[in-house]
């Protein structure tokens, strides 16, 4: 009898959270892509959403919540950009600010999602901006290095901070040429 007891709680212990997990990823839609910023300048956060979703269902985003500011000054907005059951894009918009809801979509705290079959454009399928995966590409690359310096613990002497200032520089400068490129 007290090992059939026994049994039971640790079934129990090892079912529950199992339950409890699983309705957290099973949302209908499936992510192709995390956008943050303004029309004028946004940067891509499909990793660092991944990052974020493997912890939380819920978050409040901001600025500080992605480790960027592509527009300074400018209220910015998180565009999800997902496909639904039956194969339509939507895109999901948070205001800065806001609480991101995670259930809505499917994979959200396992990450099995991002993977690209998104057109590459901030106003999502037939909108008027090129697809420019190199520039989009250097900009992820970008992210990653200024993550990177943030995350470093003494300043190297203001080496640290030069970096950063000249990442953020560059960051500038690959935002600039994708606007020139969808202007002309």
């Amino acid at each position: 009898m007290f090992q059939i007891r026994n049994f039971m709680i640790v079934l129990a212990m090892v079912l529950i959270p199992a339950a409890l997990f699983a309705d957290r990823d099973e949302g209908q839609y499936v992510i192709l892509s995390a956008q943050y910023g303004t029309n004028e300048r946004h940067v891509d956060v499909t990793d660092r959403l991944k990052q974020l979703a493997r912890h939380d269902v819920n978050f409040r985003m901001g600025n500080s919540t992605f480790g960027v500011d592509p527009d300074p000054g400018r209220v910015k907005v998180l565009r999800i950009y997902a496909r639904g059951p039956r194969g339509d894009e939507r895109m999901f918009e948070y205001r800065e600010g806001s609480v991101v809801d995670g259930s809505l979509f499917r994979g959200w705290g396992r990450g099995e999602w991002g993977r690209g079959g998104w057109s590459g454009r901030w106003e999502g399928q037939g909108g008027g901006a090129e697809y420019q995966p190199n520039m989009q590409a250097a900009m992820q690359y970008l992210q990653q290095a200024q993550q990177s310096l943030q995350n470093a613990f003494s300043d190297k002497g203001g080496h640290r901070e030069r970096a950063l200032q000249l990442v953020n520089q560059a960051m500038g400068e690959v935002q600039a040429g994708m606007q020139y490129a969808n202007r002309h």
